[in-house]
């Protein structure tokens, strides 16, 4: 027996607006994940001012254990801590302040100073503010007066809270890791060349994460590019 056409138009309506509920709260819920995730823009941005010395970043700590290892004299096996704390310029556009702990010791077999550090920068710019504690392991070769360059082999860490002044002006907590092997000129004591490989992890207040890979290549003259690994290359200058 056939179904008669009211019935038949009943169970079309009912398909439709199921269809179309379906439809909506799938919707909603891209929306809702959409507004929660970090973008890619934010991530670029935490990451280039993690490194950035403009903002107190990881060139900062770079260039300081290069002027150290100019001025350091110790015998081979000799160990010496030293602090460094700085700041920004008065009316800087990017304001930071910085504080690192330094324990460096002179190997000789073969030669190279090591540096183990731990610290705090908090930065606040433009599209971002940060607050972050930091640890890394470091060691520089190059140490012969006839060479020009230091080569500076990093290991770095940061933690901490990142809040973004962009987009949707998230916040979330973030850990960046930075292997970095850079060379620094002897004479400017800044970096000339090298690479940085980055990872980011963020997690946000809803519990999700967000996971980005990036490289860094560093052009002398303060300057450097940041690639992550989705494609987006972005300039960074300090």
């Amino acid at each position: 027996m056939k179904p008669s056409i009211l019935k038949m138009r009943t169970v079309t309506a009912f398909a439709a607006i199921t269809l179309s509920t379906g439809l909506l709260f799938t919707s909603c819920k891209k929306d809702k994940e959409d507004n929660e995730q970090i973008s890619d823009e934010e991530v670029a941005e935490a990451i280039t001012q993690s490194v950035s010395g403009s903002s107190g970043g990881v060139v900062v700590q770079t260039e300081s254990v290069a002027t150290m290892s100019a001025y350091t004299h110790l015998a081979c096996g000799q160990s010496k801590d030293t602090t460094i704390a700085g700041q920004s310029q008065p009316g800087a556009t990017i304001t930071y302040h910085y504080s690192f702990n330094y324990a460096r010791s002179l190997v000789c077999s073969p030669a190279k100073w090591q540096f183990n550090y731990t610290g705090h920068v908090d930065y606040d710019a433009p599209r971002m503010s940060s607050d972050d504690n930091s640890t890394a392991q470091t060691s520089v070769t190059g140490l012969e007066p006839a060479t020009t360059e230091w080569t500076i082999n990093s290991s770095y860490v940061r933690n901490g809270t990142q809040q973004s002044k962009i987009r949707l002006k998230r916040s979330w907590t973030s850990v960046i890791s930075i292997e970095s092997n850079v060379k620094v000129d002897k004479s400017t004591r800044r970096i000339s060349s090298g690479t940085s490989t980055i990872s980011f992890v963020g997690t946000g207040s809803g519990g999700y994460t967000v996971t980005r890979n990036a490289t860094i290549t560093y052009l002398g003259n303060r300057k450097a590019t940041l690639t992550l690994k989705n494609g987006g290359t972005f300039n960074i200058e300090w």
